[in-house]
């Protein structure tokens, strides 16, 4: 039963049927099981019983990134995990979709390694293949497979391939890109958690997009600021007055030269006993320019406590627990004397203590002590 007249007809746009595969293709990146609906749809086009996709290639201590339907677990475990140096297509030229028996004999490759402990674990008995070098360094393949076919894949296959090598190289260095920018994005946003001042980020519409642990808590009372639907709004008439100055201030920098910061201060009003707010606006461009930008909001408090863990420090340098509330007392300001009344033992057992920091951190004073715990990278683990 002959293939070719469907898909030739797809690849004339006799009907929308390569338009729904493109579009299912660039839909497919951002899907929750990404390119798995474009897979099928490919499939379901070609005649083709599975199909591969490879973002990276596996390699000795890396599973690789690669995306498969309706292809046994057993093949994706071995191909991961092992080395077929007769893989007739590892040196297939990009860009150009190539038939297994184009590159070996059916003799051949029924004698290989690779068909015998891998394809042979799915009953694959044809491969048609595409190689997509995409990001300037990375190597990706698109693998059909068809299992005891009434006929291999032919002329009129290749040529959907070839097709689709463009908008394939293409999406696949969108997903490649997205998932980059995630993966920075996700460990930003774990670093601004555990800063001390708060940081909200406004996008180009100043809506607000991201807010840290830090600075929902100052926010949660309400006082001074809070957020209503997307926006940031001060209480106070004047003081919303003032943010919005501030605001349309630092959007024209960052539209002009993309430098310039504005400081605010929140002062409550009747003495309430909330502490005043101290703002700090600063324009954030992209790297493209000014278009898009947006505003970083930096934010304390008045007698604003301290808001580090210092677990993760003591874990870094060995720390004893009983050193442990020593440190976090004199971080939160006590004198030795203060932090050893507080904590029920003798001056000269807290100053003992303290030497014995000192000798595990390399330190030699107090002054010194505090600023390795606030700036060490053990704030963020």
């Amino acid at each position: 039963m002959s293939r070719a007249h469907p898909i030739g007809s797809l690849l004339r746009g006799e009907s929308g049927d390569l338009d729904q595969l493109l579009l299912t293709l660039y839909e497919s990146i951002d899907a929750d099981e990404p390119w798995s609906e474009f897979l099928e749809l490919l499939c379901a086009r070609t005649g083709a019983s599975a199909a591969t996709l490879v973002l990276r290639q596996p390699a000795r201590g890396d599973r690789g990134m690669l995306f498969d339907v309706n292809t046994r677990r057993a093949v994706v475990e071995v191909y991961r995990t092992q080395v077929f140096a007769d893989d007739p297509f590892l040196d297939l030229g990009e860009g150009t979709a190539c038939n297994i028996l184009d590159r070996v004999s059916r003799e051949a490759f029924l004698r290989s390694r690779y068909y015998n402990e891998l394809l042979k674990l799915d009953d694959v008995c044809d491969i048609l293949a595409l190689n997509v070098t995409f990001g300037s360094t990375y190597q990706g393949s698109l693998k059909l497979a068809r299992r005891n076919p009434e006929e291999s894949f032919g002329a009129p296959e290749k040529a959907l391939l070839n097709r689709l090598y463009p908008h394939i190289k293409l999406a696949m260095e969108s997903y490649e890109r997205a998932h980059r920018e995630a993966l920075e994005s996700n460990a930003y946003v774990h670093a601004i958690d555990q800063l001390a001042f708060g940081v909200i980020i406004l996008n180009e519409r100043r809506h607000v997009i991201r807010i840290n642990e830090t600075a929902a808590g100052m926010l949660r009372d309400g006082s001074l600021l809070r957020i209503e639907g997307n926006e940031l709004r001060a209480v106070a008439a004047q003081h919303q007055g003032d943010l919005s100055h501030a605001l349309q201030a630092v959007y024209e920098t960052a539209r002009s030269d993309g430098r310039g910061a504005r400081a605010l201060k929140l002062a409550p009003s009747g003495g309430t006993g909330t502490n005043a707010l101290h703002l700090l606006l600063k324009p954030i461009t992209p790297s493209t320019g000014g278009e898009g930008a947006g505003v970083a909001i930096f934010v304390s408090v008045d007698n604003l406590q301290r808001n580090v863990s210092i677990e993760p420090f003591a874990r870094l340098y060995g720390i004893s627990r009983a050193e442990v509330a020593l440190v976090a007392a004199l971080l939160d300001g006590a004198s030795i004397t203060e932090a050893a009344s507080t904590l029920g033992i003798s001056e000269n057992t807290a100053r003992a203590q303290l030497r014995s920091v000192f000798g595990k951190t390399g330190t030699h004073r107090q002054p010194e002590l505090t600023r390795l715990v606030l700036t060490s990278l053990a704030i963020i683990a």
